[in-house]
């Protein structure tokens, strides 16, 4: 529970937001930004596949930069996915 020299603090610090940037306000009582979250899920997942796809296709074709690529576009899709878990 915030005290209530923290709770006008917070109170002030929301009228200046409404204040300064008024647009960014409105979008987050609205939730607009609630969609960027599945967007972002949704690239991670786009990405390990695509990398899945190309350790295979790498693995088959016994190329070397293929299993590379692969792997990298693997490892930053589920880096990517795991720092959006993060609070």
């Amino acid at each position: 529970m915030l005290s209530r020299n923290e709770q006008q603090q917070l109170r002030a610090i929301e009228r200046w937001f409404e204040i300064s940037d008024p647009d960014l306000t409105r979008a987050l009582r609205e939730g607009r930004f609630r969609h960027l979250g599945r967007l972002r899920r949704l690239g991670c997942l786009a990405l390990m596949t695509f990398g899945a796809l190309l350790i295979g296709l790498g693995a088959v074709a016994a190329n070397v930069f293929l299993l590379f690529v692969g792997i990298l576009a693997l490892t930053t899709g589920v880096c990517l996915r795991i720092g959006a878990l993060r609070p």
